[in-house]
């Protein structure tokens, strides 16, 4: 299931990335190029920026690539260091659960006026036949969706570190449990 939600993200970061690139060339291109500029680029892109940046930190949490003070836990005996371990988790897990409460009740008040630049997008695309455009709210969503999936690894974190406790390894043996080693 790891490997899998691993994919996903990377897949979705990739796509992401991959059109943020396409659209911000064809602007660049539109502008210096044709003396034009596509209208709805620039929203675009602020908007896949932010999806890039909540997917990324779950990914880079994932992979963990998050800064981290482990002079503490290191200098720790094993149960004290898990212990403690254990505790952080905690208190950020607590702290994404309420990103995504207040996340998503932001979203859920603030995000129901239309996204311009789709308008433009379906507009060009459909003409007069056009459908509505999407609500600011799937913009909004990202920040508890992303929260979401730290939260998800977070609680992994502390049932692989309550493991560790019970079977006599280490915060080692455990954090290379969830990147996908086996400890020694």
């Amino acid at each position: 299931m790891q490997r899998l939600i691993r994919s996903v993200l990377s897949g979705l970061l990739i796509t992401l990335i991959g059109a943020l690139l396409v659209l911000m060339t064809a602007q660049i291109v539109m502008r210096y190029g044709f003396n034009s500029s596509l209208l709805w680029a620039e929203e675009m892109c602020r908007y896949m920026l932010i999806w890039l940046a909540f997917l990324g930190v779950a990914m880079s949490y994932e992979r963990g690539e998050v800064a981290a003070l482990t002079f503490v836990s290191n200098a720790l005996s094993r149960r004290p260091a898990l212990l403690l371990a254990m505790f952080t988790f905690a208190l950020s897990l607590a702290a994404c659960l309420l990103l995504v409460c207040y996340g998503w009740r932001f979203a859920d008040l603030a995000g129901g006026s239309r996204i311009p630049a789709m308008r433009f997008i379906l507009d060009d695309l459909f003409g007069a036949d056009a459908p509505q455009a999407p609500t600011i709210f799937w913009i909004y969503i990202a920040l508890p969706f992303g929260m979401a999936l730290v939260a998800l690894r977070l609680a992994a974190d502390i049932v692989l570190c309550a493991r560790a406790l019970a079977h006599g390894e280490t915060l080692g043996d455990a954090l290379d449990r969830r990147m996908g080693a086996t400890p020694q």
